[in-house]
């Protein structure tokens, strides 16, 4: 198979229907969508112990782990070369899905966290 880096700007590459060769990046987003489906889990294990913050990562990460559950799905199908849901635009799309929807929820968590925070501080000098 004689591939060529122009082979990746075209439309064909990323709608194949049953794309044949190697997959040899399907085992790195197996293991990252696997990482999105049990991120609640994951972050709990060695995030800080702080309801505020575990209340955060709980609200924030539902979209997250739907996107684990698609991508995984678009790579099992890509691995048993099912047409149609093997097609390599929607494992990318997924792929990139996933890391604009993880930068911003760490962001909003962040933000969040530190109101929440900031809060507890303004109460706690009010008590005192």
């Amino acid at each position: 198979m004689d591939f060529s880096l122009g082979r990746l700007l075209t439309t064909e590459y990323y709608l194949d229907i049953n794309p044949a060769g190697d997959f040899l990046p399907g085992f790195f987003f197996l293991i990252f969508f696997l990482g999105l489906i049990f991120l609640r889990s994951i972050i709990k294990k060695f995030a800080p112990d702080s309801k505020y913050f575990r209340k955060s990562i709980k609200k924030k990460t539902g979209k997250l782990i739907v996107l684990g559950i698609l991508g995984f799905i678009f790579v099992i199908a890509r691995f048993s070369a099912v047409p149609y849901f093997s097609m390599r635009i929607w494992l990318y799309l997924t792929f990139l899905l996933s890391l604009i929807f993880g930068i911003m929820t760490c962001q909003k968590v962040s933000k969040e966290y530190q109101k929440r925070l900031a809060s507890v501080d303004r109460e706690t000098q009010k008590k005192e």
